[in-house]
């Protein structure tokens, strides 16, 4: 990035793996018995916001999960997906890019959390009502458990060999 303005390269790669966060959030997709269900796309959000950063996170969040959404048949998400895993992506590029620690992974895994559970569940208060849209304060968390996980395992091992994957 050169005074201030995202690089060609550094678009394309947003791009890339927001498309792997949509075919990753739509395949599998694990029901949660909730109303939710379990995907391994938002591990993606924290690999491209600890690898490039947040506004690359904020994008690959935003895009990739409204295109799943859209894809899957919850068009009525779109929007909230978009303003929430673009929140999530830029938040977490802001605690994890250039400094990836164990402490640091929690406080992301804290983060990540309090910002969907939060989120989906304001988002869902106009569309179903309060009763229902509490579902989302188990179906998340769920969520966020998984995706916390694979990306405690995943970001270590891409920062170890990112130079060989193609980034700095």
């Amino acid at each position: 990035m050169k005074n201030g303005q995202l690089s060609v390269e550094k678009i394309v790669k947003c791009g890339v793996l927001a498309a792997i966060a949509c075919v990753l959030t739509m395949f599998p997709q694990v029901p949660t018995g909730t109303g939710g269900y379990v995907h391994f796309g938002d591990s993606v959000i924290c690999l491209a916001a600890a690898l490039m950063g947040p506004v690359c996170g904020a994008a690959v969040g935003a895009l990739g999960h409204s295109m799943a959404d859209l894809f899957s048949g919850y068009a009525v998400f779109v929007p909230a997906t978009f303003i929430i895993k673009g929140v999530l992506g830029f938040v977490l590029g802001k605690i994890l890019y250039g400094n990836i620690t164990k402490k640091r992974l929690i406080i992301g895994s804290a983060a990540y959390l309090l910002i969907a559970t939060l989120g989906y569940f304001i988002a869902e208060i106009p569309l179903y009502g309060v009763q229902t849209a509490a579902v989302a304060l188990i179906s998340t968390p769920i969520q966020c458990v998984m995706g916390s996980v694979v990306s405690y395992i995943v970001i270590p091992i891409a920062v170890k060999f990112k130079g060989r994957l193609g980034f700095k």
